[in-house]
């Protein structure tokens, strides 16, 4: 499922829906393969491994879908923009510390980002919840 961005707002939830469905995914995985690695011990249990071996390659394929998504979107931004894009979505870090890990004052920092959401509408990429 597609969806392009109609205003710099879908652009936002989107981008505010990463760490959160990234760290669903990632939870899900280790608990999948945390259930394999004891099924594996039992030979009984064979099938029921398999099925959870199989949603183990599916979360991490979506996960890999959501990565690739995320650095197609943010290849049409410039280098300085990519940097707020990724420390503020991605790397989760508020704007009161923006300033400490990347190399502009808070107000540079929002105004590259709101620059880099601007360059962002119009385009498409796939459901968040399905990558």
């Amino acid at each position: 499922l597609q969806m392009k961005f109609k205003s710099t707002k879908d652009v936002k939830k989107w981008l505010r829906n990463l760490p959160v469905v990234k760290n669903d995914l990632m939870l899900k995985i280790k608990f999948y393969r945390e259930i394999s690695d004891e099924l594996e011990k039992t030979p009984e249990f064979e099938s029921t491994l398999e099925r959870y071996k199989k949603e183990v390659e599916n979360l991490s394929s979506k996960l890999e879908g959501l990565v690739k998504q995320t650095d197609k979107l943010f290849s049409y931004l410039e280098e300085h923009e990519r940097l707020i894009m990724t420390a503020r979505y991605i790397n989760v870090i508020r704007w009161d510390f923006i300033e400490f890990k990347v190399f502009y004052s808070r107000r540079q920092a929002i105004r590259i980002h709101d620059k880099a959401l601007e360059k962002l509408v119009g385009k498409t990429v796939g459901d968040i919840y399905e990558p």
